[in-house]
């Protein structure tokens, strides 16, 4: 592990990643939706994660993408790098990019296509990772894209040996997540939240903080409900998951064509195009009005400052 001292814990955005017609990274637009989210009051910003098509962009277009969140993204708040790949020496080649550009933080999944099923091999993985580079390691638990469970038991390991302090959990198991909370409970290891039904939930039983798609459309939202946890007010906390999940249903079209929904909710707000890239399926006229009419009504419009 690196000897950064920047803390990873609240509001931390997985930043879309808006492109042009041509399916390139849209420069503009992606400076104006990294300053949206940052005057919103998140805490850090995630870029080349799921929701940024972090494994769909071609590599250029990718470097690209962090060299433009590295440029924008100042010391104030910490900026993280995604690095998911299909086999630790693609994922070295993706890290060493992010070394030269600057990058602080590295968000590292399980390898997918052929997924691993051996302790072994997702020790494997993530140390030759780890030894690539002097980045801090965040191990990044998704299996609905990966195809694996990253076992509880192996990140428990990963902490003892001292390779990781932060796990970013996305797979939505409440079971998984108490049983991780549990294993790394001596230590000193940040749990991050990616599952957002189970914002309020995550917090309760020891969650750092959040990592929400819809805080690229409602970034003040979510910063109101770090606050409400940060106060220790419950009430407010419950109100406010209550309001993240009616812009969750709308925005995200009841997960059915989430990423394009984000995409376009970020687009009525002036920002980008609303495309997605390849094969993900635009939305339909329809769909477009429901969250038009989101954004026309103020996604925010029942958040305290």
């Amino acid at each position: 592990m690196s000897e950064s001292t920047e803390v990873i814990e609240g509001v931390i955005v997985p930043l879309l990643t808006t492109v042009d017609e041509e399916e390139r990274v849209d420069e503009p637009a992606m400076r104006a939706l990294i300053r949206h989210c940052l005057e919103g009051g998140v805490n850090g910003i995630f870029v080349g994660g799921t929701s940024g098509f972090g494994p769909l962009l071609t590599d250029d277009q990718w470097e690209r993408l962090m060299e433009i969140a590295r440029d924008e993204v100042d010391d104030s708040v910490p900026l993280l790098g995604g690095v998911i790949a299909t086999s630790t020496v693609r994922a070295i080649e993706r890290i060493r990019v992010l070394d030269r550009i600057g990058f602080k933080h590295m968000v590292v999944t399980a390898t997918f296509y052929v997924t691993p099923t051996r302790e072994e091999e997702f020790l494997t993985h993530f140390d030759g990772c780890r030894q690539a580079t002097a980045m801090d390691l965040i191990v990044y638990n998704i299996p609905s894209c990966t195809g694996a469970s990253i076992p509880v038991t192996t990140i428990a390991e990963m902490v003892r040996r001292g390779w990781t302090g932060v796990i970013k959990e996305s797979s939505g198991d409440q079971d998984y997540f108490l049983e991780l909370t549990k294993a790394v409970s001596e230590s000193a290891t940040t749990i991050l939240q990616g599952n957002e039904p189970d914002i309020a939930w995550g917090l309760s039983v020891g969650a750092k903080g959040m990592v929400p798609v819809c805080g690229n459309y409602a970034p003040s939202l979510f910063a109101a409900a770090w606050s409400a946890n940060q106060a220790g007010d419950e009430t407010r906390l419950a109100e406010l998951q209550r309001h993240i999940m009616a812009v969750r249903e709308t925005l995200l079209l009841g997960d059915k064509s989430w990423l394009a929904g984000a995409m376009y909710g970020v687009h009525t707000l002036g920002i980008g195009n609303g495309k997605v890239l390849r094969p993900i399926q635009e939305l339909s006229d329809e769909q477009k009005r429901e969250i038009d009419v989101l954004t026309e009504s103020g996604a925010d419009s029942n958040v305290v400052a």
